[in-house]
């Protein structure tokens, strides 16, 4: 078995413009697909579940995606065990975080490699195929840890990754490989050997993002030398506690506190 003999595959998902609402390449999946193509160059595959009409995946032609295979899922199906099914003698999975943010999103690269009975690696940033004397081929994972942290890890194959969006890819927008890029259907498998727990009995509702709550915080008048003193220091940082008084009178503290501020107008 050789490096070229390894099959990577990746999963790509139709994103939405957070303004206009208007389809595009999701970032978080482009991102996914340029480090496939790292891995195995023009021989990545690239597939999607869902509809093949999609207008998003005239943009992942245009970031390279080649050929697009395509396994005509509708809403109230389970894409999961389909691309088990339709996956399952493929080495590498490649997948993107979570397609869009969301509360209810990032869940598919956990369900499919339970489905596949397979190791996951989330927030990858690197990944290289190397061999090994122990378990032959596997790769070796450089990833991403909070506060700054990375993490170098190997994990042996089949394997399914999931790419953090800020992975130092490079990406090329072109119009030709749009225009001559391929969108194929291919069958649905008949998930019959496939056992991924309850996943079929799960109803999933597609909904707008909520914005996040704005903190309420007073503008920093001081200097630079000031600020840079307060924050290597131990010094007070000013305010009020009120102990005493009912609670009336902390509320009054608090709103006292809002309006010379200017963080209400009331």
């Amino acid at each position: 078995m050789t490096k070229s003999s390894v099959s990577v595959a990746v999963l790509i998902a139709p994103g939405c413009h957070p303004n206009t609402g208007s389809p595009r390449a999701s970032r978080g999946d482009a991102v996914a697909m340029a480090l496939g193509h790292s891995l195995s160059g023009s021989a990545l595959r690239v597939v999607h579940a869902g509809s093949p009409s999609d207008p998003a995946l005239q943009d992942y032609l245009a970031l390279g995606a080649g050929t697009i295979e395509v396994l005509p899922c509708g809403d109230d199906q389970n894409a999961v065990a389909a691309i088990a099914a339709y996956l399952s003698d493929v080495d590498v999975i490649v997948t993107g975080m979570r397609s869009e943010l969301g509360a209810g999103s990032g869940l598919l690269p956990y369900q499919l490699a339970h489905a596949l009975a397979r190791p996951i690696v989330s927030n990858v940033l690197e990944a290289h195929i190397s061999s090994s004397a122990v378990s032959g081929w596997e790769m070796e994972i450089r990833q991403f840890l909070p506060k700054g942290k990375r993490r170098r890890i190997a994990a042996s194959l089949p394997v399914v990754i999931a790419v953090n969006p800020l992975a130092p890819v490079s990406m090329g927008y072109a119009h030709a490989r749009r225009v001559t890029g391929k969108i194929l259907a291919v069958p649905v498998p008949q998930p019959d050997n496939m056992q991924p727990g309850n996943l079929s009995s799960l109803q999933w509702a597609i909904s707008t993002a909520n914005s996040r709550p704005v903190k309420l915080k007073a503008a920093d008048k001081k200097s630079g030398f000031a600020r840079m003193t307060a924050a290597t220091g131990s010094t007070s940082k000013g305010g009020a506690v009120a102990f005493e008084g009912t609670s009336v009178d902390k509320a009054q503290v608090v709103l006292n506190y809002l309006r010379e501020n200017n963080l209400i107008d009331f």
